[in-house]
């Protein structure tokens, strides 16, 4: 089984070397997008480590702007275009960490082998507060002085804004694992579809509900598992997962995921030492089983 974890980040290359390095696997690959805003010699010593590469369709990316979704797409599409055969692609970020050996990774993948993993809630009945994303214009894809003013009269001055062919909305976390198939499908139905381009450009973070609502309105929809492959901390109506520390610690190690976050390695490192030396101890005991 091969798998391609795509990265998407903009935060400390280190942070990223490091999760990189507790997952080096001849069936792992690792795709990395570098914000635009950063210079890209800032991450080009990864590509030292195994079956490492760095996006070059770059783009800068603004939060909850469509710009993500651009990134994922450039990325998806070079990926595509190396027609190496993939299990899966894993969207990651480099805010993320390991939680599981290789050998666990690889078994989880394994028992999901022809699925499509996407957290999602219905907007309708379980989400309302998700259609305010797609019923009114946002301009934060956009970074030009006075956008915000813009944004508040096209909402005065346009009319609400109609459901994209009265297909129905689903989202919840940004972070999948999906199959070159089903990557491909929304490519073919977003990225090289003006009309349904220029729709998601106008909504506010389209990268949470963008890829559930394509997918589960399309011929893969019987393949999706309601699950991803992270374990993060989300309160309810706030921004952001929580920022993982040592207090989270045994909850994390309880967790059935293969990747957990957020992580800061310049504000707390101590929770990576402790995840390396725990993950580390499970598998010196299997092995201590095993003879």
């Amino acid at each position: 089984m091969r798998i391609a974890h795509l990265i998407i980040t903009y935060t400390d290359p280190q942070q990223t070397y490091r999760m990189i390095q507790r997952m080096i696997d001849p069936d792992f690959d690792f795709y990395i997008h570098v914000d635009a805003k950063l210079p890209i010699l800032s991450h080009e010593f990864l590509t030292q480590l195994p079956n490492v590469y760095l996006i070059k369709n770059r783009i800068k990316v603004n939060w909850a702007g469509f710009s993500t979704i651009q990134a994922e797409f450039n990325s998806i599409q070079e990926i595509l275009n190396t027609n190496k055969q993939y299990d899966f692609v894993t969207l990651l970020s480099g805010q993320d960490y390991p939680i599981a050996r290789v050998a666990e990774m690889k078994i989880f993948y394994e028992a999901r082998k022809g699925k499509l993993l996407l957290k999602y809630r219905d907007f309708q009945n379980e989400w309302p507060e998700g259609m305010e994303r797609v019923s009114r214009y946002y301009m934060d894809n956009f970074s030009f002085p006075g956008r915000y003013l813009v944004e508040k009269l096209m909402n005065i001055v346009l009319p609400k804004r109609k459901s994209l062919n009265g297909i129905q909305f689903y989202g919840d976390s940004m972070f999948w694992c999906l199959s070159l198939d089903a990557l491909n499908y929304v490519l073919e139905k977003v990225d090289r579809n003006k009309k349904a381009k220029h729709f998601y450009k106008f909504t506010w973070a389209p990268d949470e509900f963008l890829f559930q609502t394509e997918i589960l309105s399309s011929p893969f929809a019987d393949k999706v598992i309601n699950e991803n492959c992270h374990y993060y901390q989300h309160a309810p109506h706030t921004d952001h997962p929580k920022w993982l520390g040592l207090e989270d610690l045994e909850d994390i190690m309880k967790s059935d995921r293969i990747f957990a976050r957020k992580f800061n390695l310049n504000e707390d490192s101590e929770i990576l030492d402790q995840l390396d030396a725990l993950i580390g101890q499970r598998e010196n005991k299997q092995q201590i089983n095993i003879n």
